[in-house]
C-alpha cells in the first residue's frame, strides 16, 4: 500500500532566467584556471579580464561594464538587491548588488562544470560589495546622511558574509 501523500523532498529552484534554454543550462564549460581565486574574482567583477567565454551560453546573460566613481565594474543586468522587505536603501546599492549578483553568477558558472572555485573568491564577491556600498556611504554630503548609508551598508554585508559563511563559502 502507498501512502496517500509522498513524502516531502527538498526542491531546488532553478537559477537560471526563466527564457533560458536548456542547451543554455547544460553547455559545456572549461574548467576553472589554476591559482589564486580571490584575485580571479576580483579580475572578473573590475573587469580587469573578460567573462569567461561561454558565459553568456551557460548563464543566460552578458555582463556589462559601468563605471563607478571607485574604477570599473561589472554587471548582472537582471541583478538586484534581494533585500525582504526591501527594506532600506535598495535602490542606492543597487550597482553593488549587481556586481555582487554577477560574482554569484560566476561561482554557479563554475560550480555547473565540476570545478568549483575556491572559498576566497566568494570572500572576495562579499567583501568588494562591502567595499562597494561603503564607498558609496561615504561619498555621501553631509555627516547624517553618511552615518544612514555607512549603517545599512554595515547591515547588508553583514547578512551576506553571515549566509556565505552558512553556504561554506561555496556557490549559492
Amino acid at each position: 500500500a502507498r501512502p496517500a501523500t509522498p513524502p516531502a523532498r527538498n526542491v531546488v529552484k532553478d537559477s537560471f532566467s526563466a527564457g533560458t534554454a536548456a542547451t543554455q543550462r547544460t553547455a559545456a564549460v572549461k574548467a576553472a584556471p589554476p591559482g589564486d581565486h580571490g584575485k580571479l574574482m576580483n579580475d572578473y567583477l573590475t573587469g580587469a579580464i573578460p567573462p569567461p567565454a561561454d558565459f553568456e551560453q551557460v548563464m543566460g546573460y552578458k555582463p556589462f561594464a559601468i563605471q563607478t566613481p571607485h574604477g570599473q565594474r561589472m554587471q548582472d543586468p537582471h541583478g538586484y538587491a534581494s533585500v525582504p522587505g526591501q527594506i532600506g536603501p535598495v535602490k542606492e546599492f543597487d550597482k553593488a548588488a549587481k556586481t555582487h549578483d554577477y560574482g554569484y553568477d560566476l561561482l554557479r558558472y563554475f560550480d555547473k562544470k565540476g570545478t568549483p572555485l575556491k572559498p576566497e573568491a566568494r570572500k572576495a564577491a562579499d567583501k568588494l560589495f562591502r567595499n562597494d556600498m561603503f564607498d558609496y556611504a561615504n561619498d555621501q554630503k553631509g555627516a547624517l546622511n553618511r552615518f544612514k548609508y555607512r549603517t545599512w551598508a554595515q547591515i547588508y554585508a553583514t547578512a551576506v558574509e553571515l549566509n556565505s559563511v552558512r553556504q561554506g563559502h561555496g556557490p549559492p
